[in-house]
This record gives structure tokens, sequence and C-alpha cells, in this order.
């Protein structure tokens, strides 16, 4: 999804996974823990999650490269 625009962090996107069941079942659980009304919220955080974590590998990646 190139784009030379501005993307709005806000704007959403259909996005169809397929996952086991036994992970489905897991963010069922998660859902009604955290009382959200679908999946979709509880996948996006778990992602923004991940996101801190990716932007530090790659930043040491290319520190390394650097090197």
């Amino acid at each position: 999804m190139e784009s030379n625009e501005q993307t709005n962090p806000q704007e959403k996107v259909l996005v169809t996974l397929e996952l086991p069941r036994d992970v489905v079942d897991w963010i069922d659980g998660l859902k009604a823990q955290m009382g959200f009304r679908n999946r979709g919220i509880i996948v996006a955080e778990l992602l923004r999650e991940l996101i801190p974590a990716l932007v530090e590998e790659d930043d040491q990646s290319e520190a390394e490269k650097a090197a």
C-alpha cells in the first residue's frame, strides 16, 4: 500500500485474517475481559504493542550495519 500522499493514522482499512482457532479463542477471551465489541480492536492493540519493539530492532540492525 504505497502512496505519496500523507496517510491518516485514524483511517480504517478492512483486513481479512486467517488465524488458527486457538488464537481466535484467545482473542475472544481478551475481548470479553477488556469489554471490547469486536476482535479488530484487540488485534490492533496487540500489534501496536509490537511497533516500538520493531522500530528498536530496526534501529539496532542499521547501527550494526553502519559499524
